[in-house]
C-alpha cells in the first residue's frame, strides 16, 4: 500500500503547487507589467511593492503545501536576531529543489524576502521567470570553464549583473541569497570536479564576494544557511514531495567576515581574491563536516549546535 500512497502524495503536491502558482498569477501579471512600463519611481514602487506581496503569499502557499503533504519535518535553527527590515547577503548549500522553496519557509517573514542568484535560462520558464524578472532576481549566465578561457571576458557578464542587482538592493530589505556552489550537490558532480569535500561542491567565492563589496556600506550583515536531509544523502525533489525524507535539518548563522574582504576587486586583485577564496573554504569545510553527518544514514546524527523550532 505505501508504494502506491508515496507517489499519490507526490502528485498532490504538485498539483497542489501548480494551483497556488496559477492562483498567484492573477495579482502578479497587471503588477509586473505596471513595473515593466512605468519609468517614474513613484509608479514603480509600489508596483514593486504589489510584486513582493504577492510572492510572499505565494512562497507561504507553496511551502504550506510541500510541507503539509509530504509531512517531512522541518527543523530550523536560527542563530541572527529576527530582522525583515535589514540587507543581508546570504550564501547557502544546495541540495535539491526543495532547497529553494524552504528557504522561504523558515526565513520570512523573520528576515527580509530572499532574491536568488539565478540561472539564465529560468528567465524563459511560464509564469516563474516572469515573477523573477519582477522580483529583480540576478540572472546569472554560469559560463563552464573551457568557455572562460576561450573568452575571459565572459566573466565580467555576470559580475556586471550582480552589480545592477545590488543597485536596485541598496533600496529595500532584502536577503540577497547565492548558492555558492552555482548548482546542485550530487556524487557524480563532486567527483567531476574533484570536489574536497564528502556532501558538497567547491564554492564559487566570485558572486558572494562581488554582493559583499557592492552592499558593504549598507550591509547589515552576511548569512550562512546550512541544509542537510537527514539520513538522505542524494536527496531529490520528487522523493521529498512523496514524504520519503523524514527531516530536513536547517540552520542560519551570521559570519564572522574579516573586515578586509568587505572591499576589494576580486576580478583584478589575486591577492584579494586568493585571500576571498580561503575565508570561503574554511566556511564550507565547516559546513560540509556537519551535512555529511545529518545525512550520512549509516552516522548517529547529532544536529548542529542549538535545536531551533519545527515548522
Amino acid at each position: 500500500m505505501k508504494r502506491w500512497l508515496e507517489p499519490l502524495r507526490g502528485a498532490i503536491a504538485v498539483a497542489g503547487m501548480v494551483l497556488v502558482t496559477l492562483l498567484g498569477f492573477i495579482p502578479l501579471l497587471p503588477a509586473s507589467l505596471v513595473k515593466l512600463a512605468a519609468p517614474w519611481p513613484a509608479v514603480r514602487t509600489p508596483a514593486t511593492r504589489a510584486v513582493l506581496w504577492v510572492a510572499r503569499w505565494w512562497a507561504r502557499g507553496v511551502n504550506a503545501v510541500i510541507v503539509g503533504v509530504s509531512g517531512t519535518r522541518v527543523t530550523y535553527d536560527q542563530q541572527v536576531p529576527d530582522d525583515p527590515d535589514g540587507r543581508y547577503v546570504l550564501i547557502s548549500n544546495h541540495q535539491c529543489w526543495a532547497d529553494v522553496m524552504l528557504l522561504c519557509h523558515v526565513v520570512e517573514p523573520q528576515l527580509p524576502f530572499p532574491r536568488y542568484f539565478i540561472k539564465e535560462r529560468l528567465r524563459w520558464l511560464p509564469v516563474v521567470g516572469l515573477a523573477c524578472w519582477a522580483l529583480d532576481f540576478p540572472f546569472m549566465k554560469r559560463h563552464s570553464r573551457a568557455e572562460l578561457e576561450r573568452n575571459p571576458d565572459l566573466r565580467n557578464q555576470d559580475m556586471e549583473t550582480v552589480r545592477r542587482a545590488c543597485a536596485v538592493f541598496r533600496a529595500w530589505p532584502v536577503s540577497i541569497v547565492n548558492y555558492a556552489e552555482g548548482t546542485r550537490s550530487t556524487a557524480a558532480k563532486r567527483a567531476a570536479a574533484g570536489s574536497p569535500y564528502a556532501a558538497l561542491l567547491p564554492p564559487k567565492a566570485g558572486g558572494t564576494a562581488f554582493a559583499i563589496n557592492a552592499m558593504r556600506d549598507v550591509l547589515d550583515g552576511v548569512l550562512d544557511m546550512s541544509v542537510a536531509y537527514v539520513n538522505t544523502p542524494e536527496p531529490r525533489f520528487w522523493d521529498f514531495l512523496c514524504g520519503r525524507i523524514p527531516e530536513v535539518v536547517i540552520r542560519v548563522r551570521r559570519l564572522d567576515v574579516p573586515r578586509d574582504l568587505f572591499d576589494g576587486d576580486y576580478s583584478a586583485d589575486p591577492e584579494y581574491r586568493e585571500r576571498f577564496k580561503r575565508w570561503l573554504e574554511g566556511v564550507w569545510a565547516e559546513k560540509d563536516a556537519e551535512v555529511s553527518a545529518l545525512q550520512d544514514p549509516r552516522q548517529s546524527a547529532t544536529r548542529f549546535d542549538r535545536l531551533g523550532d519545527s515548522r
